[in-house]
């Protein structure tokens, strides 16, 4: 199993005002500061995520983010987790994470999925209905912008006539392709195009999640490709448990609150009332305690999920303090990875 880190743009509470110019800058600078700590404490990878139109999503672009990150590291893999493919024009996607595989010298992981947030498509005008045309088409225009000299593609969103993209990626034919979504039709997606499905952080049903996982497999093997499933987690290792609930406990209760609000947890059934939300019952899905009790948790999700890869996320809206996160990504360098 590999453990990449979630470099995730939230810089504050949701619903925040609007930040000031210092506000931003001083989060940026965060970020810097944090993908190096990952770097140097033994992550595979820095994933980053893509927001808009939010407050507290202070660099909704992942793409440039992704670029500064390369510039600041030598050896961790970087990776979108997750561009929303059917906002951009797909040539333009193309070619920037060209030029990031190319300025990280290989190291870009390409990761894309439709989208579900319907205030990102508005912002830039593109409705969500036909995303799925849009998604495939831009991914076929994708690889043939990385893997042809030049290339004409004429569907019923893209027209292209002998288009040339260079220079090439570094990584051939392509980046290695993470593909997201939870779905069936996506998951099988994934499985016949991607080389890595991609999921959520919230909460699993454990047969629900093996039959997703068979089905994506399943889709890979017919596909004649190899399959990698990856798991995102919330979650927060300290010296001790009861450290670790109360640096991080109610920080991730508000967080899965606020989903549970919105519709998104009800179905499942450790939580059918807000008054389940005890940091002990939410802990459960998490990553977080002691250094043995995340170990522990990590084998768990590989042995008995099928889980290939897991994704971490230290810093919710909410919280810890970020010089706490970057004693976090220490300590579970120096505790958990070298135990995975």
């Amino acid at each position: 199993m590999k453990i990449g880190y979630l470099l995730d743009t939230h810089g504050g509470p949701y619903n925040m005002p609007m930040p000031t110019s210092d506000q931003v800058t001083t989060f940026i600078d965060h970020l810097w500061r944090e993908a190096e700590v990952a770097e140097q404490a033994g992550f595979d990878a820095l994933l980053i995520p893509e927001r808009h139109t939010r407050t507290e999503c202070m660099f909704p672009a992942p793409l440039l983010l992704m670029a500064g990150v390369a510039a600041r590291t030598t050896r961790i893999r970087l990776g979108t987790y997750i561009l929303i493919l059917p906002l951009y024009d797909p040539v333009h996607v193309a070619e920037q994470m060209a030029m990031i595989d190319l300025m990280s010298k290989g190291r870009l992981i390409c990761g894309l999925a439709s989208g579900y947030h319907p205030d990102y498509h508005n912002a830039f005008s593109i409705p969500m209905k036909g995303g799925r045309r849009r998604f495939e088409e831009g991914l076929e225009v994708m690889m043939r912008a990385w893997t042809q000299e030049s290339f004409s593609f004429h569907g019923q969103v893209f027209n292209y006539d002998n288009v040339r993209i260079t220079p090439k990626p570094l990584q051939q034919p392509h980046p290695e392709l993470w593909l997201g979504g939870m779905f069936p039709y996506t998951i099988q997606r994934a499985g016949r195009s991607g080389d890595a499905w991609c999921s959520d952080p919230f909460p699993l049903q454990k047969e629900t999640w093996k039959a997703q996982v068979t089905m994506y497999r399943e889709a890979a093997a017919k596909a004649g490709r190899k399959s990698q499933v990856v798991l995102m987690r919330d979650g927060w290792v300290a010296p001790t448990r009861a450290e670790a609930e109360r640096i991080f406990g109610d920080i991730y209760v508000q967080e899965l609150l606020f989903y549970h609000r919105y519709g998104i947890l009800t179905h499942h059934p450790d939580f059918r009332s807000e008054a389940d939300f005890t940091i002990s019952n939410s802990f459960r899905h998490a990553v977080a305690g002691s250094p043995q009790e995340c170990i522990d948790q990590l084998g768990m999700y590989e042995k008995e999920y099928d889980v290939d890869y897991v994704v971490m996320r230290f810093r919710l809206p909410g919280g810890p303090e970020r010089e706490r996160v970057l004693d976090c990504l220490k300590l579970f360098g120096e505790k958990v990875l070298p135990r995975i």
